[in-house]
């Protein structure tokens, strides 16, 4: 398979082509070459899908339906999912650059999404009964908000949606979605998963498009919730239409996230943790590394450290099963980042960047680098690559002071001896700190993924999501 699907929306019951063509070609990732199309949808299909979702909504044929009735159906979309996760895998793989071995993992975790949902209603009570002070009986329910507005990214696109969707669909929303015109491959198995479990009509639509379908979706006053997970100026976007349509708004956006290395650090440990943080999707996730803050009596041992492991690392195809990182998302991004570092450089910086690329590759490919020589104040904007800079600290409140100095507060990571460690973790403005190790995933899947300042609006996480799409009903007498 060398070509994406023909993209296709779902709207009122049927499938049907997009009435927009962006003349945008879509690319793989590894190679340049040219593999589709980028697609929108019409103001007359956004309208239709609006309506139909509106009325599902209305009908209640969703929304009324038990917990063991909603769960039932969550589980037999993640049967169905687990029949397109290849596909899932190979879409996310060629339009995100990530390496299939990542990408692999996502499409599990598309399943499981709808089990974990499908768990989360059957652990929980339809209701809440408590007795007022005249032994009145006072009930407290927890009900849909409405229809919910699902917007995904693309740096992670099947497995971000899918964790939205499920919530959305737990709670007893009716849901219009619409993935990134970047990377919306994997979306249409994700939806062929959802239509072929048979949910009530209305219940799930999809639109394909750009920020203009976005925006369009958080306006309508028949949309009652939004999710987005983007980039900050695009969460200040939806953020600020949402604010003025008082409606509520889950956002998940970037972070210039901190790795602090103490002076008690394994260095060997932390450079793996430096390593993990700059590759990891590419460098294109927003808990990836971006200040990197060492105490300055281990930098030089660390940094040599670091470039002996980027020199040695495999940089190729996405879908070579020895690639351990791969190309960025399109020429786009990959010019942005470069333009970045050409800034960081005419300020005096320098690059370090030891990995080699191979003569051969033909797609979006860079090295992944670490930048010195300049201040903290310099350096306050997320890069969303894989590149970080490198500041140095004598005194813990230096420390703090670096990797407090952003807008945002996303996560964070420490390196040291472990009292050590906790004491600096609790000093740092982030929703999510790990202490010696970086990762991907969650130090644990039922605990909330927290976000500070710019980082976001609102916990997301298996229940936190969930209850994000539901509002608060208290019923008794006076």
């Amino acid at each position: 398979m060398n070509q994406l699907p023909q993209p296709q929306n779902y709207i009122n019951g049927q499938w049907q082509q997009p009435e927009l063509n962006l003349l945008r070609p879509l690319h793989n990732a590894n190679t340049g070459e040219q593999i589709g199309w980028q697609y929108s949808s019409s103001g007359a299909q956004i309208n239709t899908a609006m309506h139909s979702a509106s009325l599902a909504f209305a009908s209640g044929r969703w929304s009324t339906l038990s917990y063991a009735e909603r769960a039932a159906y969550l589980d037999k979309i993640a049967q169905n999912i687990g029949q397109h996760a290849s596909h899932i895998e190979w879409c996310d793989s060629v339009q995100t650059g990530v390496v299939q071995s990542l990408t692999r993992q996502f499409a599990a975790v598309c399943a499981m999404a709808f089990s974990n949902a499908a768990q989360l209603l059957r652990a929980l009570p339809a209701e809440q009964e408590f007795e007022g002070q005249s032994q009145n009986r006072i009930v407290l329910e927890r009900l849909p908000l409405g229809v919910a507005a699902i917007i995904a990214p693309w740096n992670a696109p099947s497995g971000i949606a899918c964790h939205k969707i499920a919530s959305a669909l737990a709670a007893g929303c009716p849901l219009i979605f619409k993935p990134s015109e970047w990377a919306a491959g994997s979306a249409q198995a994700i939806a062929q998963a959802i239509v072929d479990a048979d949910l009530p009509h209305g219940t799930f639509q999809l639109l394909h498009g750009d920020g203009i379908v976005g925006s369009s979706l958080c306006a309508d006053d028949r949309v009652a919730a939004v999710s987005f997970t983007g980039g900050a100026m695009g969460g200040a976007a939806v953020g600020g239409v949402c604010g003025a349509h008082i409606k509520p708004a889950q956002l998940e956006l970037g972070g210039n996230n901190a790795l602090v290395v103490l002076e008690s650090a394994d260095l060997d440990a932390a450079a793996d943790g430096i390593i993990t943080g700059l590759i990891t999707l590419n460098g294109q996730w927003c808990r990836a590394l971006g200040r990197l803050i060492v105490h300055s009596s281990v930098e030089a041992s660390l940094l040599d450290k670091v470039k002996q492991r980027l020199a040695k690392l495999k940089i190729g195809a996405s879908t070579d099963a020895s690639s351990q990182m791969g190309p960025l998302v399109h020429q786009g991004h990959w010019q942005h980042v470069q333009q970045r570092m050409t800034e960081y450089a005419e300020l005096g910086a320098t690059l370090i960047c030891p990995t080699p690329i191979s003569a051969g590759l033909n797609g979006w490919f860079m090295a992944p680098t670490l930048i010195t020589g300049l201040s903290g104040e310099q350096c306050l904007e997320e890069i969303f690559g894989p590149v970080a800079t490198v500041h140095s600290f004598d005194t813990p409140e230096q420390a703090t002071q670096l990797a407090n100095q952003t807008a945002y507060g996303l996560a964070a990571y420490v390196f040291g001896e472990e009292k050590s460690a906790w004491q600096m973790a609790r000093t740092l403005r982030a929703g999510v700190i790990k202490i010696n190790g970086v990762s991907l995933f969650a130090l644990r899947a039922d605990l909330p993924r927290a976000a500070w300042g710019k980082s976001g609006l609102g916990d997301e996480g298996t229940k936190e999501t969930f209850e994000f799409f539901r509002g608060t009903r208290v019923i008794g007498v006076a």
